[in-house]
């Protein structure tokens, strides 16, 4: 169980989002849970049937790849790719003449997308997927990729590692390439025990910036015109996904004079289905709210 204070440094912060991801990695998500959430956020039920169940694991806030419109031979870079969703449905648009990457900072994340491409036939160089430091200097070419794609992970990097990103995903955009990326972002100004809050930030909402400070960001890496939509998703999706019934009171499933009175939790009673770490956020949408961000590199 993940508690606590956020680091102090950003390498703590790094250290902790990573350990915490390779975790649920290698732990994996209840099927029910990862079907909800990934269509509470804008998955149709044919692109989560086009590819393997592994893929989508329910850390999810929006459906890039939908908007993004990809065409056949072009580059895509994913950052922060998980168990390889987007990537995967990138693919499908690429072809075999374009190319996808994903990026991301586990290791274990790595091997499970890696896993999940190799079960749809997918290999190097169409379909690739590199361990690697997002607030580091990234390792693709400048001026070589036509669309990035990112799904609820800029909002995982200390600020500082927020700015260092989106200034490379500048330099890795081909003139006219465009950025599509799905995050959350702060409705309003955290307080201390929201933005302090180690569980609340491995779950995406600590570390949203305010939107103001989203426009700066992106402006300093030199997107002019980035347009920010909210999408309307329920955030609290995430403490209520695969919870069915009601709370009351189960029956003993023991008998006899001696055998302990006990009764297995169902429902709403039952630990969350969430991957997620749980947090005292009491509501989630009250403090953030998702977005898509759409912007392009003039020249």
């Amino acid at each position: 169980m993940i508690s606590g204070t956020v680091p102090a440094t950003d390498e703590g912060v790094v250290s902790a989002v990573r350990d915490a991801y390779s975790s649920m990695a290698r732990e994996g998500t209840r099927p029910e849970y990862a079907e909800a959430v990934a269509e509470a956020f804008g998955y149709t039920a044919e692109q989560l049937k086009s590819i393997p169940a592994e893929s989508h694991m329910g850390l999810s806030c929006g459906n890039p790849v939908a908007m993004a419109s990809i065409k056949e031979g072009e580059t895509v870079l994913d950052l922060g790719s998980g168990a390889g969703i987007d990537v995967l449905l990138a693919a499908q648009k690429v072809g075999p003449n374009g190319q996808v990457i994903g990026l991301d900072m586990s290791t274990d994340m790595v091997n499970l997308a890696r896993k999940n491409a190799s079960k749809q036939g997918y290999t190097p160089p169409q379909v690739v997927f590199i361990q690697t430091q997002l607030a580091q200097p990234l390792p693709v070419e400048t001026a070589s990729v036509d669309c990035i794609l990112s799904n609820c992970v800029i909002n995982l990097l200390p600020e500082a590692g927020k700015a260092a990103l989106l200034k490379e995903t500048y330099r890795v955009l081909k003139p006219n390439g465009r950025f599509v990326v799905d995050d959350i972002i702060g409705r309003k100004p955290f307080p201390d025990a929201i933005r302090n809050d180690l569980a609340g930030y491995v779950g995406c909402i600590s570390g949203a910036l305010q939107l103001e400070q989203y426009r700066a960001l992106m402006k300093d890496a030199g997107y002019t015109d980035a347009l920010f939509v909210e999408t309307g998703g329920d955030l609290d999706i995430y403490n209520t996904a695969g919870s069915t019934g009601c709370c009351a009171p189960q029956p003993s499933a023991s008998t006899g004079c001696c055998a302990p009175k006990t009764s297995v939790p169902t429902g709403c009673c039952a630990p969350s289905a969430t991957p997620l770490p749980q947090t005292n956020i009491k509501s989630l949408n009250e403090w953030a709210a998702s977005y898509q961000v759409f912007a392009k590199k003039l020249f």
